[in-house]
């Protein structure tokens, strides 16, 4: 298991540079058909991030999101390197975070959002993610999960990538956090949920 991820990540990596090259508008197609869906989530806080490199962009998606009356926020990685999420507007002010990431400054307040988007390297349609080898979204995700429990909207986990990011199966460990869905340029990837 602990070979696998390292080569499906560098494989991916190339694969999502060549993806990111062919269709830089995907971010605006996502947000396009995830609208056209007509189907908004039952939340009141919607984590998404800031991209970087060649991450597919949600931010067209978190224009809408806004504008619908959802509250923002974008992940934070704090000195102690535990990631948490602050609140931030679109046309908030940002600061450099840690691996090239921008995040909301000190003083906007931590939040415990019930829908997170998330970057991801490859997905599968089991809910597996394969991110950077940090284990930072794991974490706050196990967090948040277990905090979330009292709240009336269950947290909701969205991976975001483009559709050729999907793969057969995620090599996955017990800490590993799944997605329960995947939005791409070309429409939701609904996860299997295992009976």
């Amino acid at each position: 298991m602990s070979d696998a991820k390292p080569a499906l990540r560098k494989e991916m990596k190339a694969r999502r540079t060549a993806l990111a090259a062919a269709s830089p508008d995907a971010g605006e197609w996502l947000a396009e058909a995830f609208v056209a869906r007509g189907v908004w989530p039952k939340a009141s806080v919607v984590a998404g991030f800031h991209p970087i490199k060649d991450e597919i962009d949600p931010r067209p998606l978190m224009r809408h999101f806004q504008a619908c009356g959802y509250a923002l926020a974008l992940p934070s990685i704090e000195a102690e390197g535990r990631m948490i999420f602050r609140t931030c507007t679109l046309d908030a002010s940002l600061e450099a975070g840690p691996f090239g990431t921008q995040q909301p400054r000190p003083d906007a307040p931590e939040v415990f959002p019930d829908l997170i988007l998330a970057p991801l390297l490859a997905f599968d349609r089991e809910g597996g993610r394969l991110g950077y080898g940090g284990g930072f979204y794991d974490r706050a995700l196990d967090y948040l999960r277990s905090v979330n429990q009292s709240n009336e909207n269950p947290l909701q986990v969205w991976g975001v990538a483009f559709s050729a990011q999907a793969v057969a199966c995620v090599p996955t460990e017990s800490h590993d956090q799944r997605l329960d869905a995947v939005l791409t340029e070309q429409g939701v990837v609904e996860i299997r949920k295992n009976t």
